[in-house]
């Protein structure tokens, strides 16, 4: 089958990408994407010129759930046209588990099925080597496209058994990313979220609730002020498909909630209610 695969380990692609455009090391909470449908469109374009203009069959991107939900960032991806968001699981240390082993399974059985006849892979571990040599062995070419110098973050191993090496440079990765301060970042809650299900609480009294919804109403303004106008659109397409607050809001929606009420520990029925005014909010500021 004439036409061609982009295979896009996401851990490397922040880590190596960030390091190419800000020059150092950068956690993965501090970094994220500008506008994810660009992205993709500069990828592909990218991408086609290591396989001699074929026809794409879709883009795979292969990353880890932060939680028990999606991230606004994955959420946003995984709605795009031509792409299919692939998850593994992150573990106490922060590292991405089970993503490697999606990446192999998936080339190699578009291999052998004869699905594509190319695959570029963005990534820069040794552990796939064998998944190219055996995509290989069905006629596939692989291509390695590079975060950044190859010599410093692909395999020498990988950069052997790929048919053809290329970069995404630091100015592709300064074009497509942003570099968060931490007074940008949302703050980690002081405990568990009990559940991410959204509806009006019926159990509190009317002074509870009048109280929550004060303080819950502050914070969500601050939050909402806070973005901008790009994670507002992208906020309201999740709200359009989804029925949960992504975690990177949820947690300092309901933290701080908390912090205001005097730490009051929120019920369940309470914290579907804050998450109701959430996106009540959201979805009246999109409408302005």
């Amino acid at each position: 089958m004439d036409r061609y695969t982009i295979f896009v380990d996401a851990g490397y692609f922040f880590a190596a990408g960030a390091q190419a455009a800000f020059g150092d090391h950068i956690p993965r909470k501090q970094v994220a994407l500008k506008a994810p449908a660009a992205m993709l469109d500069d990828l592909c374009k990218k991408a086609s010129l290591a396989v001699g203009g074929l026809p794409l069959l879709r883009a795979y991107w292969y990353d880890a759930m932060p939680g028990p939900r999606l991230s606004l960032e994955q959420s946003t991806l995984a709605m795009l046209a031509g792409i299919k968001l692939r998850l593994g699981a992150l573990n106490s240390a922060g590292e991405q588990k089970g993503v490697d082993s999606l990446i192999v399974t998936d080339l190699i059985d578009l291999a052998r099925n004869r699905a594509t006849a190319d695959a570029v892979v963005v990534t820069g571990d040794e552990d796939l080597r064998i998944a190219v040599q055996v995509a290989q062995s069905f006629g596939v070419r692989v291509h390695i496209l590079a975060a950044g110098d190859p010599s410093k973050n692909v395999s020498p191993t990988l950069q052997m058994e790929a048919d053809s090496v290329t970069t995404l440079d630091g100015a592709w990765f300064a074009k497509h990313l942003d570099l968060l301060s931490p007074t940008h970042k949302p703050a980690a809650a002081a405990g568990p979220v009990d559940s991410t299900t959204m509806a009006p609480a019926s159990t509190a009294g009317a002074e509870t609730i009048g109280e929550i919804d004060t303080a819950a109403i502050a914070i969500i303004e601050s939050l909402l002020t806070s973005i901008e106008q790009k994670q507002l659109e992208q906020l309201t397409l999740h709200f359009s498909t989804q029925k949960t607050v992504p975690p990177e809001y949820d947690r300092p929606l309901v933290a701080r909630t908390s912090d205001a009420l005097s730490g009051q520990r929120l019920t369940g029925a309470q914290m579907r209610r804050i998450r109701g005014l959430f996106v009540r909010a959201v979805q009246g500021r999109s409408q302005d």
